[in-house]
């Protein structure tokens, strides 16, 4: 949109601009430009102004709003000199600058979101001791000034021994790296992806990061890939969670089986099986067996195909009977003679105790 600019003269995030479109109070302005440079404006929508002068955006603006206002007569001024910090790494952006202001403050705004122009990246109530949890290697935050490394600085240590840390100064950049030990964390989470964390810290964080398992997690079937292809599978809780992450180790969080159970059962409907993927777990999740119901022909449907299964037999220590059942089956329970089944789930341990890790719909 316009020429390079020396970077005294240019447009810079975080700068305050004034922006006047005469006989037009409505479009008149004042905008902070944000950590990408842009600009939004009434009816001129999105500019890029870093690095422009003040005369480049005005002239953008009318050629935005010419169709809508006739000879527009625009002026636009930088309200502010440019007194920011920018921060790389982490969330990234811009953040107003305070004189005087040490990394220790300057590193509690960023953690509550007081980057100009961009807070998609700020948690709602934020802190720095959430801040502490995250991603971001906070031992080893780096200060650059005019291109040159002032310093790398241990913000826990600085906040233990109480030391604010160096003082900065206007344009100085924030950088901040990620944790060493990177875990990958797939499936039924609130927010899939890498999660780093320190050698020390428990595998059970990487899930933390994550967002934690999301409503349709099957949390006790995580599965545990480590670096040398071992897989583990666990349930959430399990030990292996207090134990320290390994650099490649992948975490699998399984979306639990949705089933659907009909015929004789007590609730038909919908289920959704989070820890016991089995048969008998989805007839107890359905309220159990109806008096009438033949236990000898329950049938399973999955991907078009139909197996019968017998549940006395499955009383009688015939487990194949029992089998696991997988996201979109249905499972019929037909009618048959009058028969009192009650002895039959008594040897299997009363049909209440498969209910466990069970939500119906």
């Amino acid at each position: 949109m316009c020429a390079p600019l020396a970077a005294a003269a240019a447009i810079n995030a975080g700068d305050r601009l004034s922006v006047r479109v005469y006989n037009h109070p409505e479009l008149t302005t004042q905008v902070t430009v944000d950590s990408r440079g842009d600009v939004a404006l009434p009816l001129a929508g999105t500019l890029h102004v870093a690095g422009c002068e003040s005369a480049d955006v005005a002239a953008a603006i009318r050629k935005r709003i010419a169709p809508y206002v006739p000879l527009p007569a625009v002026e636009v001024q930088d309200a502010s000199e440019s007194q920011i910090l920018f921060v790389s790494g982490g969330p990234g952006g811009v953040l107003t600058y305070a004189p005087n202001e040490t990394l220790s403050a300057a590193v509690a705004e960023i953690a509550k979101g007081a980057l100009l122009g961009d807070t998609a990246h700020a948690p709602p109530n934020a802190t720095l001791d959430r801040f502490d949890q995250s991603r971001l290697d906070l031992k080893r935050v780096t200060v650059f000034r005019s291109g040159a490394k002032l310093g790398v600085y241990d913000m826990i240590a600085l906040r233990t021994t109480g030391d604010p840390g160096p003082v900065l100064e206007a344009n100085d950049t924030i950088a901040f790296a990620n944790k060493p030990v990177p875990v990958n964390v797939i499936g039924a989470v609130n927010t899939p992806g890498t999660a780093y964390l320190w050698p020390d810290e428990p595998l059970s964080d990487a899930i933390v990061q994550a967002g934690g398992p999301s409503g349709a997690a099957a949390s006790g079937h995580i599965a545990v890939t480590h670096a040398d292809s071992t897989r583990e599978a666990v349930a959430l809780g399990d030990e292996i969670f207090n134990r320290p992450a390994h650099a490649g180790d992948v975490i699998t969080v399984p979306t639990a089986p949705r089933v659907t159970v009909a015929g004789l059962v007590e609730r038909p409907g919908i289920v959704v099986l989070q820890n016991d993927f089995t048969l008998v777990s989805a007839l107890a999740s359905s309220g159990g067996y109806n008096k009438f119901a033949d236990l000898r022909k329950v049938q399973i449907v999955h991907q078009g195909t139909r197996t019968q299964y017998d549940i006395v037999a499955l009383a009688h220590g015939d487990l194949s009977q029992n089998p696991t059942l997988h996201d979109g089956d249905t499972v019929f329970v037909p009618e048959g003679h009058k028969t009192d089944w009650s002895q039959v789930f008594a040897a299997l341990g009363g049909i209440g105790s498969f209910a466990i890790g069970v939500t119906h719909f």
